[in-house]
């Protein structure tokens, strides 16, 4: 692999990092609407039975951060190694 195949490697993964980033941002945003007086139609549609729908919310997030980290090295197996 020369210099510019790897910039253009780095260049590319920097992107999706970037990407994703901007998407657990807004992810993060749409949590902390939980807590204010806009948010009060996202809980209600989000609560389960006894359960906030902040704690729904929480744990779902969780759970798409995680699949993100999966998707990103999914994408990225199989790059060379040199």
């Amino acid at each position: 692999m020369n210099n510019r195949e790897r910039f253009e490697l780095i260049a590319r993964k920097t992107r999706q990092r970037l990407l994703f980033a901007i998407i657990v941002i807004v992810l993060y945003f749409s949590f902390v609407l939980n807590y204010s007086s806009g948010g009060s139609e996202l809980v209600s549609f989000l609560a389960v039975g006894g359960i906030p729908g902040a704690l729904v919310m929480f744990a779902a997030l969780i759970i798409v951060f995680i699949g993100m980290e999966l998707l990103f090295l999914f994408l990225n197996r199989d790059e060379p190694s040199d």
